[in-house]
């Protein structure tokens, strides 16, 4: 079974990716803000990663970049989300390590569609 982790600090964000991704198998791990998301990565290695970009303590750009300097998450896919798309966030998050980029509200077919295809890969 694969493993996603959700770095998201609203509950009720939270709540509908982990139900849309616990329906399709996946087991979910889930942090509320970025040092957790650190510590939760380096004990489960989960296979995906979901950041939200605007978090407590460490915002998603700064746990992607600390996140790609260990070699185990050096290809894991790592998918931003944002509610704040401004024209260019989308080429920011990508050269800064980012795998894909979704605005929120995100729409439920293309999160499906984004962590099928990195994880079938």
């Amino acid at each position: 079974m694969k493993k996603i982790l959700i770095a998201e600090d609203r509950d009720a964000s939270r709540e509908l990716l982990r139900t849309v991704l616990a329906a399709q198998g996946f087991h979910v791990v889930e942090a509320i803000d970025g040092r957790q998301a650190l510590r939760l990565a380096d004990a489960e290695l989960p296979d995906l990663v979901l950041l939200d970009l605007q978090m407590p303590e460490l915002d998603g750009f700064e746990v992607a970049c600390q996140l790609r300097q260990d070699p185990r998450f050096a290809v894991t896919p790592i998918i931003a989300l944002t509610a704040s798309a401004m024209q260019g966030d989308r080429e920011k998050a990508l050269a800064q390590g980012f795998s894909a980029y979704l605005s929120k509200p995100v729409r439920l077919a293309e999160l499906r569609k984004e962590v099928s295809r990195w994880l079938t890969r």
